[in-house]
């Protein structure tokens, strides 16, 4: 395992950058769903109740 000896650091340096990018990007993905969702929803709310509105209107 000389491969695991890193005297400078680098590879430990490497691999936090990685972790952080990784992390960020993963981040990114699920906020970007729980938005999209979120939004989808309130929109699916929003015709539910129009559509309740036209029914009671009888039109």
């Amino acid at each position: 395992m000389v491969f695991a000896r890193n005297e400078e650091g680098t590879i430990l340096a490497a691999s936090l950058i990685l972790l952080f990018v990784v992390s960020l990007f993963l981040f990114t993905i699920v906020s970007w769903h729980s938005n999209l969702y979120r939004t989808f929803d309130s929109i699916e709310i929003y015709y539910e109740k129009e559509t309740t509105k036209l029914m009671r209107q009888g039109g």
